[in-house]
């Protein structure tokens, strides 16, 4: 059985005499083997006539049981907002709102809290719909007021016009249609009757099985799809991999009921390539020092299996004399060169992807004082290897979640990389070591970047000890994706853009 968590909580009313209890619900399915999982879960209040679905179960639902209010005055009250739809949208998308009173008002919002458009409308009380156009902006927040209540949705814009975005009025319809929502408040009065409907995909084919309930504890609620036997195979389980400077090979165990794999180096089964039914794959002629990660699917004719995902690193290579010729160019108490993308050939090692080091070489503690000490000449909070001429996966990072703010530790890392990020990203003030300022007048450089409030990391310290660590402060993950990026052949300004959203 699997099992995932949906929070239930605030929604508020400009009401007296009411009690809000919150509720806890899981959601769960009990089925033939691990093979499905819940696509969405469809939630209608039936007697309110207000639904919501969840197409990422797991993301959690906002929603109180409300007690103390007759049902009819409860329903005349409440704001209730439905997701857009189209969602995500291109141009255009509909939203439909639930107004408790004669006016409503509203406010787009950018990702930068920006305000882009203010409206009000003279509605009457009832269901309306609104057409929203977007623009050049990926997301969008549109909050709705009413009675001193507030909802707010996220929209997401597949298009990149130009266009001046607005909302418009459309009219009055008669009653609520079942679209779907996102993660949006949920009207629930104690004694309400909820229906549940959750949905898989078996053998090609949409399948759901539904339940009501008016629930007034927390509990689980579980999706009986035992009945379902044609199914498609369970996912692989990894073997041993190998690797050597320049090679990796894959194994894995083979799966009953599957046909056939089919492997990619990223998440995307559309893409994939078929291996038949082999169950190893090997990778020549590689970069050494180099991360590798490999997706596996099994499949037959009712579809494919949930992915097998399998990460490795090539063996390093020791430094090379070059390398060795620079770090040994100065005292360990010297500050290094830095690097600046204006010049060359330095714009050449700053756009040349790194590789990790062997952790305890002869010469790297030499480097990695250098390094420090040049960071700290220069006035910075952070540096990577490739500021200083040298291709490898070393950085310093002040940190700025630890210690006193006239204290903030330094610590190094070795072979870092980021394995996750928040999907909510800021505009953020940024800079570098590596662009001069005559760098960014000369070519109109603007200091900002899009940055992941929080980003998971793992590294290396220099005895060798492995740390997976979720950096939660916004300043410390800004500084950890800027010099991780320098590693990556990526500069700030390549960050101007609002991430697209992962697929």
């Amino acid at each position: 059985m699997k099992k995932s968590a949906v929070l239930l909580s605030a929604l508020f009313l400009s009401l007296s005499a009411y009690v809000q209890t919150q509720i806890d619900i899981d959601f769960g399915i009990t089925q033939n083997g691990s093979q499905l999982v819940l696509d969405s879960v469809l939630i209608e209040n039936t007697t309110s006539a207000c639904d919501t679905m969840i197409y990422n179960y797991q993301a959690g639902l906002v929603i109180n049981m409300i007690s103390g209010i007759s049902s009819e005055v409860a329903k005349s009250a409440q704001l209730c907002v439905k997701q857009n739809y189209p969602n995500p949208f291109y141009g255009e998308t509909n939203i439909e709102v639930y107004v408790p009173g004669e006016e409503i008002s509203v406010k787009v919002f950018d990702t930068t809290g920006k305000i882009l458009v203010r409206e009000s409308f003279k509605t009457g009380q009832g269901l309306h719909t609104f057409r929203f156009k977007g623009g050049s902006v990926s997301q969008y927040f549109v909050n709705f007021y009413c009675n001193g209540q507030e909802q707010g949705l996220k929209l997401t814009n597949q298009s990149d016009s130009e266009s001046k975005v607005s909302i418009v009025y459309v009219g009055k319809i008669a009653e609520f249609s079942l679209k779907s929502a996102k993660s949006v408040n949920f009207v629930y009065n104690q004694g309400d009757v909820l229906n549940f409907t959750g949905y898989v995909t078996a053998c090609h084919l949409p399948e759901s099985t539904s339940f009501s309930d008016s629930p007034v504890v927390s509990q689980t609620y579980n999706f009986d799809f035992t009945y379902l036997t044609d199914i498609q195979p369970e996912a692989p389980v990894a073997g041993e991999i190998t690797t050597t400077e320049t090679s990796v090979n894959w194994n894995w165990m083979p799966v009953a009921g599957a046909t056939g794999y089919k492997c990619n180096i990223g998440n995307d089964y559309e893409t994939s390539t078929d291996l038949g039914t082999n169950t190893d794959l090997t990778l020549n002629s590689v970069a050494a020092g180099t991360h590798y990660d490999l997706f596996v699917w099994a499949y037959n004719d009712c579809g494919e299996s949930f992915p097998l995902h399998m990460d490795t690193c090539t063996r390093a290579l020791p430094l090379t004399q070059d390398e060795i010729d620079l770090i040994l160019g100065g005292a360990s108490t010297s500050a290094m060169e830095v690097m600046d993308i204006c010049e060359q050939p330095d714009s050449v090692i700053l756009r040349t992807l790194s590789s990790n080091v062997i952790i305890g070489e002869e010469n790297l503690q030499q480097l990695t004082d250098r390094m420090k000490v040049t960071v700290i000449a220069e006035g910075g909070v952070g540096i990577a290897a490739p500021q200083v001429g040298i291709n490898r996966n070393i950085v310093w990072i002040q940190r700025q979640d630890k210690g006193t703010i006239i204290n903030r530790p330094w610590e190094l890392y070795f072979n870092p990389r980021i394995v996750a990020y928040s999907d909510i990203y800021n505009l953020r003030s940024d800079g570098c070591l590596s662009v001069s300022q005559s760098c960014l007048s000369a070519n109109g450089i603007a200091g900002n970047s899009y940055r992941a409030s929080w980003v998971d990391v793992e590294y290396y310290l220099a005895d060798g000890t492995f740390v997976q660590e979720r950096i939660n402060q916004a300043y410390t993950a800004h500084i950890f994706q800027h010099e991780i990026d320098h590693l990556n052949a990526v500069m700030f300004f390549d960050r101007q853009e609002m991430p697209a959203p992962e697929k």
